[in-house]
C-alpha cells in the first residue's frame, strides 16, 4: 500500500476507487465495506476508504478473494415490479432485485427505487459508471409516470420546473413533460435530474398531492417498453456506448 507525503504525487489510487472498478459496487458502497472492516490489503484489514493502492503490486481482498480492476463489465435494464427491494440482499427475507437474475452475475442495482414503486432499473458491475450515473453533478435524466390524488391545474404543476423546497434549505427541480386528468386522480409525465431520496414523492407532498402509484419509465436513455414486470435483458453495445457519452460529457 502506498502513500504520497505533502508536495508528491499521489501514487496509484484510491482504494474505494479501486474496489469500484473490480465491481464490488458504486463508490459508496465501496466506502461502507471499508469502513465496517470487509477488505484487507496485504492481509491487514483497511478501514479508510481514501488509502492508496497501487495494481499488480498491493493485493485487495474482498469476502476472501483477490480483486483485480478489471472484470468483465455487465449491463441490464430491468423492469421493477412491485413490492422489491433495490439491493443484492435484505436480512428480512423480502425479494431482492438480483433474485430475478442469474446468480453468476454478480452484478448490483445502480440507485434505488423504492418499495411500491416500478419501473427501469439499471444493474451492472461497472462501479464507476454506477457511480457516475448516480452523483448529482452528470444530471442523469430520469422519466417517471406519476399517479397523483387530486386534479391541480397546469400553473401549480409547473411549479416544480422553477424549483420547489422539499425540505428546509433542499429544492427539488424538474421538467414537466404533460399530465393527463382521470377523475379525481391526474397522471403525470415528469423527468428529474438529480435522484435525491423519495423525490418525487416529497414534491407533490409539498404540493398537496399525495402519489398513488409511481413507475420509472427511463433511467438516462434506458427504456423497459417491452419488458414485464420482473423481466430483464442485457444493454446494446449502442445503449452501453449513449451511457458513457452521457456521463463523460461532464
Amino acid at each position: 500500500m502506498s502513500n504520497s507525503t505533502s508536495g508528491e504525487t499521489p501514487v496509484g489510487i484510491r482504494l474505494n476507487r479501486f474496489l469500484a472498478m473490480a465491481g464490488v459496487g458504486s463508490r459508496r458502497v465501496c466506502d461502507e465495506l471499508i469502513q465496517k472492516g470487509f477488505v484487507r490489503v496485504n492481509g491487514a484489514i483497511q478501514l479508510e476508504p481514501a488509502s492508496r493502492v497501487v495494481a499488480g503490486k498491493d493485493i485487495v481482498e474482498f469476502q476472501n478473494r483477490s480483486l483485480s480492476m478489471q472484470p468483465e463489465v455487465k449491463y441490464y435494464i430491468f423492469n421493477k415490479p412491485r413490492g422489491v427491494i433495490t439491493t443484492t440482499r435484505d436480512p428480512y427475507g423480502r425479494p431482492v432485485v438480483v433474485d430475478f437474475l442469474p446468480d453468476e452475475l454478480r452484478i448490483y442495482p445502480v440507485g434505488r427505487l423504492d418499495f411500491d414503486t416500478t419501473g427501469a432499473l439499471l444493474l451492472t458491475n461497472d462501479g464507476e459508471m454506477a457511480y457516475r450515473l448516480t452523483h448529482p453533478k452528470f444530471q442523469i435524466p430520469k422519466l417517471y409516470q406519476v399517479l397523483i390524488r387530486g386534479t391541480p391545474d397546469e400553473a401549480r404543476l409547473r411549479k416544480v420546473e422553477a424549483g420547489i423546497e422539499i425540505e428546509a434549505g433542499f429544492f427539488a427541480k424538474g421538467e414537466l413533460n404533460g399530465f393527463q386528468y382521470q377523475g379525481d386522480n391526474t397522471e403525470v409525465r415528469l423527468t428529474l435530474r438529480e435522484g435525491k431520496k423519495r423525490e418525487v414523492k416529497r414534491i407533490f407532498r409539498t404540493l398537496g398531492y399525495p402519489v398513488l402509484r409511481l413507475h420509472r419509465e427511463t433511467f438516462a436513455s434506458l427504456s423497459v417498453a417491452g419488458l414485464k414486470p420482473g423481466e430483464w435483458r442485457e444493454l446494446t453495445p449502442n445503449e452501453i456506448s449513449e451511457l458513457k457519452e452521457l456521463v463523460d460529457g461532464h
